[in-house]
C-alpha cells in the first residue's frame, strides 16, 4: 500500500507513478491512496481521498488539507486487505503518521520516504515558529523514524541530517530522483516545432528554463535578478509553472520592464520535457539556506536527462556532480555575477556548450530511471524477507 497525497501521471514529479507502475511490472500489487483526484491506471489500483490542495493556498489551509488526507486515508486503509508493506512517501509528514499507524493496524513492514526534510524546512526557513508546535512536529518526526523499518532518502545530505537525529545509518537507503532517458529520447523534431508555433517568442534565442513550483521555497525571484543583470539580448529566461508566487513575479518582471523574461502558463508533464528539450540551460533554485543544499529537484534530473547543463544557486551534493562530469554547476547565493557571466560564456561559445551537452548526458547515466527502480524494489523485497524470517523465527 502506497500513500502519496500528491500522486500524479501527466503532471509535476511522477516519482511515485513510476515506482508504482515498476513495481506492478514486476508483479507487485500496489494500491495508491492519494488526495488527488486520479483513477487506476497501468495495473495501479488508485484510491482518492479527493482532498483539494493547491500551492496558491495559505498556510491554513494547506494545514487543513494535510489532515483531511490524513484521516481519509486512514480510513481507506481500514479497508484494504492482504498488505505486506505501507510505504509512505511525504511530504507532508502527516503521510508518516498514517504509515506508522497503519503499520501497526495491519502488522505488516513499513517504509518512509523523506523527499524533502520536514519539519526542519519550515522551522529553519522561519515558517513554523511556534515552539509547541515545534516540539510537536520533532517529537512526530522521531516517532515516525523509530517504527519505520526502513528509511529511503532522496539524497546523501538527507540521509546525514536524519541519521544526526539519532537514527542508525543503517536503517537509511539513498534512491535520488532519477533521469527518465529513454522518455526524454522519444521526443521527436515534430513536437518541438509545435511548441514554437504555440510559443513563437522562442525563436531564435538562447533559452534559460525554469520548470516548475513558483512558491516561496523555490525562489524563482532570483531569475529576475539575473535578467536584470543579463546584457545579451539573445538570451530568455523562461519560467514554465505556477505557483503562490507568480502574480507577485509577473507583475515586478512588468514594472522593471525586464523584455528577456517570459511567463508560461503550467504544462503537461510531456509539453514540460519538449520545452526542456529545446531549452538550452535548465535552472533549479532555492531560497539560500544551508537546509536546502540537501535537496534532490526532480527537475535537475530532467535537465540532466534532456542533456542540458543546468544551474543551481546553492552548494552540496548536486555541485560537487555537475562540477565531476563539467555539466554545469552550483554558486553560491551571492555569487550573482558569477552566474550572468556563466550563462552568457555559454550562449557565445557555441563548441564549449556542445562538450557541455555531451557531458551531462554522461551524468545522466549516473542516474538513470531503470537502475534506481531496481535498487529501490530489491530494498523492498529485502524488508519484506526480513519480516517474513522474523515470523517464521517466532513460531
Amino acid at each position: 500500500m502506497y500513500l502519496h497525497q500528491y500522486f500524479n501521471t501527466d503532471k509535476g514529479s511522477t516519482r511515485s507513478y513510476e515506482i508504482a507502475k515498476y513495481l506492478v511490472s514486476q508483479g507487485h500489487e500496489v494500491t495508491m491512496i492519494t488526495g488527488n483526484d486520479a483513477k487506476s491506471c497501468d495495473g495501479i489500483k488508485v484510491i482518492s481521498t479527493k482532498t483539494p490542495y493547491q500551492q496558491a493556498f495559505g498556510y491554513p489551509r494547506r494545514i487543513f488539507s494535510f489532515l483531511l488526507y490524513m484521516l481519509k486515508s486512514l480510513w481507506y486503509c481500514l479497508f484494504e486487505r492482504e498488505v505486506d508493506m505501507i510505504y509512505a512517501s511525504s511530504t507532508p509528514l502527516t503521510v508518516g503518521l498514517v504509515g506508522k499507524w497503519a503499520a501497526k493496524l495491519k502488522r505488516c513492514r513499513f517504509v518512509f520516504e523523506v523527499r524533502d526534510l520536514w519539519p526542519d524546512v519550515p522551522i529553519e526557513l522561519g515558517i513554523i515558529r511556534n515552539k509547541w508546535l515545534i516540539r510537536l512536529l520533532n517529537n512526530m518526526e522521531r516517532g515516525i523514524y523509530k517504527q519505520s523499518d526502513r528509511i529511503i532518502a532522496l539524497s546523501s545530505g538527507m540521509k546525514d541530517e536524519i541519521a544526526a537525529k539519532g537514527v542508525s545509518e543503517n536503517k537509511i537507503d539513498v534512491i535520488t530522483n532519477f533521469a527518465d532517458i529513454e522518455l526524454f529520447q522519444s521526443i521527436n523534431i515534430a513536437e518541438q516545432a509545435n511548441m514554437y508555433v504555440l510559443y513563437p517568442e522562442l525563436q531564435n534565442h538562447f533559452i534559460s528554463l525554469y520548470a516548475g513550483t513558483i512558491g516561496f521555497v523555490n525562489h524563482v525571484e532570483y531569475i529576475l535578478k539575473l535578467a536584470q543583470n543579463t546584457v545579451d539580448s539573445r538570451i530568455l529566461y523562461v519560467i514554465v509553472g505556477d505557483g503562490k508566487e507568480k502574480p507577485r513575479l509577473v507583475k515586478e518582471a512588468g514594472q522593471l520592464g525586464l523584455t528577456n523574461v517570459l511567463f508560461l502558463d503550467s504544462v503537461s508533464k510531456r509539453d514540460a520535457m519538449i520545452l526542456m528539450t529545446m531549452s538550452d540551460v535548465g535552472m533549479c533554485f532555492v531560497r539560500p539556506h544551508p537546509i536546502l543544499d540537501r535537496n534532490s529537484q526532480n527537475k535537475l534530473f530532467d535537465f540532466w536527462a534532456a542533456g542540458k547543463p543546468t544551474l543551481i544557486n546553492y552548494k552540496g551534493w548536486q555541485d560537487e556532480a555537475m562540477r565531476a562530469y563539467e555539466a554545469g554547476r552550483g554558486f553560491d547565493y551571492e555569487e550573482l555575477d558569477e552566474m550572468t557571466a556563466y550563462i552568457e560564456s555559454i550562449c557565445h561559445h557555441r563548441d564549449n556548450y556542445e562538450q557541455l551537452s555531451m557531458n551531462t548526458k554522461a551524468l545522466a547515466n549516473c542516474y538513470k530511471k531503470e537502475t534506481h527502480l531496481e535498487s529501490l524494489e530489491l530494498i523492498l523485497q529485502n524488508t519484506h524477507s526480513r519480516e517474513e524470517l522474523c515470523n517464521e523465527t517466532s513460531t
